[in-house]
């Protein structure tokens, strides 16, 4: 598994063309959209968030279990690993279709589930959303089951990029990403253009998703993969899955306390906060949240080679890429955040923007909060290397606890919007925010020489 600096680039450019697709159709969304379109927008994004929900972890099992087998593992276990030697680099390609088959299985059953649940909760949810809304109440159900119908689509498809990054492929993924990026570029702005309003940016993020899938099938399944998949003997679904489920379940409830504290807040806010209010909190979050990516690309693009080092037991290895990443992320907040909290505002005046970011002060809320997250993220991804999931019962606990807060600032307060910002943030500093970056610490005996020797390596290149 070859993964290199050339990685880091191509996922920097991707990441970059992420940011672009949004700060170039921004300025138009914020321009040519009213800001209660902006809000019901976010509202978009956050229900597209439920594909990650109804996973219920299975992606992140089957990816790193496909990491296994790429990396020389004859045998999958439900819980822990097989250790490999280094010399042994031969790769079962029956086990590996047999996980792909059986991906493919699940992710269609899941597509149906979706669909079945919009189409149910929509006549009652979206109603009481849009009792406050004063456009087109149509153009918002239109987009909304078309959007409903991409997010199936999305869940169909899910697996196509777990299987590129199990097999180490993350230049192909990257570049993959900024074609389909572009793609969502060219489609929102000519359609806002020609006055689709909100359809306009389901049309582009439809037209990124179905050019983004079909490039990903088509990096995957090359010559020599359909070569070796030919006649190969498969191991049946429901054994494939069994040794999948335990670990994924309890990811999937893991995803389902994550849910409740950045997500759900979401879905909960607009029945007690003005849209004006949901459109200034979404912007503002969307803008953290890209920091959060950036600060994360390092850690994402070596994660398949992180996983391999733990499968080989090469421990320094690992505590050095660990380091690697936990800096690129301190350093993104700090520069990114600084830039956000002294540009940011001036750059919707300069655009003319109908919707405004936060105050500054919370802004400074939710900087504080997303790298805390992003902090925690990165080390339960570690503890994920190892086919364990030890953060399930807390991040449900976190997730209900963040949800009950927010609750209770709605229902007995008047912090309105500041009970938005601070139910997560309280929910996850109690336990989740230091535990499990204090776990990978114990695990590989991390001490601040190892920080400072990095470092110091790192100068001297």
């Amino acid at each position: 598994m070859q993964i290199g600096r050339k990685d880091i680039v191509w996922n920097f450019m991707a990441t970059f063309m992420r940011v672009a697709s949004g700060l170039i159709v921004l300025p138009l969304v914020l321009k040519l959209l009213p800001t209660q379109e902006v809000a019901i927008w976010s509202i978009f994004i956050t229900i597209g968030s439920l594909a990650t929900l109804l996973d219920f972890g299975f992606s992140n099992s089957f990816s790193r279990n496909i990491t296994y087998i790429f990396s020389g593992a004859k045998t999958l276990k439900a819980k822990g690993h097989e250790i490999v030697e280094n010399n042994d680099k031969g790769i079962d390609y029956g086990l590996l279709k047999s996980v792909i088959v059986s991906m493919r299985r699940y992710y269609g059953i899941l597509a149906l589930a979706f669909l079945a649940i919009l189409f149910i909760s929509s006549p009652f949810y979206l109603t009481t959303v849009l009792k406050q809304y004063s456009g087109s109440k149509t153009e918002v159900w239109i987009s909304w089951f078309t959007y409903g119908a991409l997010v199936a689509y999305q869940l169909y498809t899910y697996y196509y990029s777990s299987i590129l990054t199990g097999r180490g492929l993350i230049k192909q993924v990257q570049q993959i990403t900024i074609i389909s990026h572009t793609c969502r570029i060219i489609v929102s702005v000519i359609f806002l253009l020609l006055g689709f309003g909100l359809i306009s940016l389901v049309l582009g993020q439809l037209a990124s998703d179905v050019v983004n899938r079909s490039l990903c099938y088509s990096a995957f399944y090359d010559k020599d993969i359909k070569k070796s998949f030919k006649d190969v003997a498969l191991i049946p679904v429901g054994q494939i899955m069994k040794i999948m489920t335990p670990n994924a379940i309890r990811i999937g409830i893991t995803t389902l306390g994550t849910f409740f504290i950045g997500k759900a807040i979401i879905l909960i806010a607009p029945l007690y906060l003005t849209l004006p209010e949901i459109a200034s909190y979404g912007i503002t979050k969307q803008m953290i949240d890209l920091i959060m990516s950036i600060g994360s690309i390092w850690f994402a693009t070596f994660y398949p080679k992180i996983t391999l080092h733990r499968v080989k037991n090469e421990k320094e290895d690992i505590k050095r890429m660990y380091i690697k990443g936990n800096l690129t992320l301190i350093g993104t907040f700090i520069i990114c955040g600084i830039g956000l909290v002294a540009i940011g505002p001036q750059l919707l005046l300069i655009i003319h923007s109908k919707t405004h970011l936060l105050s500054t002060l919370m802004i400074l809320v939710l900087l504080i909060s997303g790298f805390l997250d992003s902090n925690q993220n990165m080390a339960t991804s570690f503890l994920l290397t190892g086919n364990e999931v030890p953060f399930m019962k807390s991040t449900l606990i976190s997730g209900i606890l963040s949800v009950s807060i927010l609750f209770y600032c709605f229902y007995f307060t008047s912090l309105g919007m500041w009970g938005l910002l601070i139910s997560p943030l309280i929910a996850q500093s109690i336990y989740q925010n230091w535990k499990w970056p204090f776990e990978v610490i114990k695990q590989i005996n991390l001490r601040p020489i190892d920080y400072i020797s990095t470092i110091y390596q790192l100068l001297r290149r």
